[in-house]
């Protein structure tokens, strides 16, 4: 028994002993400084890309809405949606075009029928959507899509209360074909 209780000892002191050695880790100052270096020692030029020009080139869009979700990632078009359900005083009044896949549902009690465009994450494993309704002025309500078609809208941000409760929708959507 003393034997195994010595060679626990000497194990432990052998990994503290390891442990507290030399420092071999490198702080980030030490590896930035080091990648300077090495830069520098390189006579290669480096050619710079414009990171925000290009990058606002691509997100433009359409110039007609103010927020356009079409010309986004699919992790970015959720997280956008994302931000509009959680802070949806922010976007009110805001002309928004997005795609997605038709989502139906019919309030059992009323008969009301809701109509909502649905986006799913890059992984396709989260979904996230806005109810629209179509601008009464130009569609009529055998316009609407049907059920699981893959659509893209235009249309105004806005909430509305049904009852106690505060519902976001997209007024006014035009169908894009």
């Amino acid at each position: 028994m003393k034997k195994i209780i010595l060679l626990g000892i000497i194990l432990q002191a052998l990994c503290f002993i390891a442990c507290s050695g030399a420092d071999n880790s490198k702080s980030a100052s030490d590896v930035e400084e080091n990648q300077v270096v090495e830069e520098a020692a390189d006579d290669t030029p480096v050619e710079e890309e414009p990171e925000e020009d290009s990058a606002e080139e691509e997100l433009k869009g359409d110039p007609s809405v103010d927020i356009d979700l079409t010309v986004l990632s699919a992790t970015f078009v959720y997280s956008e949606v994302y931000n509009m359900v959680m802070e949806p005083e922010v976007y009110i009044g805001e002309k928004v075009k997005m795609e997605g896949t038709c989502s139906i549902y019919t309030d059992e009690k009323t008969g009301k029928v809701y109509y909502a465009c649905i986006i799913k994450d890059a992984t396709q494993c989260c979904a996230q959507g806005l109810e629209f309704t179509l601008d009464e002025e130009k569609y009529t309500q055998e316009d609407y899509p049907k059920e699981g078609d893959f659509i893209t809208i235009s249309g105004t941000f806005d909430t509305y209360s049904e009852g106690a409760n505060k519902y976001l929708t997209v007024r006014d959507s035009e169908l894009i074909l």
